[in-house]
């Protein structure tokens, strides 16, 4: 099973620029400051909704750290109402 790890953004450019820490973590990324990286999950809160999820990379079956994660949001969201 792959090691993951959470890892967190560099605290320039600002916070705001969601676009420029996505680009600076690809620039990252590429470089190979992160080892080899295999596979990225991201969740993208939203004001008007659920939150979406985006996953890329290998996947290579059914425990696929990939779509574990889809799987458990999955079923937060589904359970998120049922709680009091």
């Amino acid at each position: 099973m792959t090691d993951l790890k959470v890892v967190q953004f560099d605290p320039n450019p600002s916070l705001q620029d969601i676009p420029g820490h996505l680009r600076a973590m690809a620039d990252r990324i590429e470089a190979g400051e992160y080892g080899e990286v295999d596979s990225l999950i991201a969740v993208m809160p939203r004001v008007d909704g659920y939150p979406v999820t985006f996953g890329w990379g290998s996947i290579d079956g059914r425990n696929d750290p990939i779509i574990q994660f889809s799987l458990a949001l999955q079923w937060n969201l589904a359970n998120l109402t049922a709680r009091s």
